[in-house]
């Protein structure tokens, strides 16, 4: 079983007051250099009341993953160039790229 530790929240707003935010998981005990989920919700006024209504939206992180069968000395070279694994700052970045994309 495995177990989800929220990592972070972020919020934005648009020119319009309308508000997006996202929050970040990683798996419980792991470094907050393995980020495992992204979900996004909008603040949505129901009869009078602002409330926060997860949206379909995904943010995926497939792309931030190692490549596989690249070998050792590759991987390691790319990591250091690129920055590769599924860290905060780096989920953070593609949070802000989707916000910028859909909702800004």
């Amino acid at each position: 079983m495995s177990k989800l530790t929220l990592e972070r929240v972020l919020q934005y707003r648009n020119g319009d007051g309308e508000m997006t935010r996202y929050e970040i998981f990683k798996n419980d005990g792991d470094s907050a250099d393995n980020i495992e989920l992204i979900t996004v919700y909008r603040e949505t006024d129901i009869s009078g009341h602002k409330l926060w209504v997860r949206t379909n939206d995904e943010v995926s992180l497939e792309h931030l993953a190692p490549q596989q069968n690249t070998g050792f000395p590759t991987m390691v070279m790319d990591s250091l160039k690129r920055g590769y694994g599924r860290q905060i700052s780096f989920a953070i970045d593609e949070c802000s790229k989707h916000w910028s994309k859909h909702y800004a």
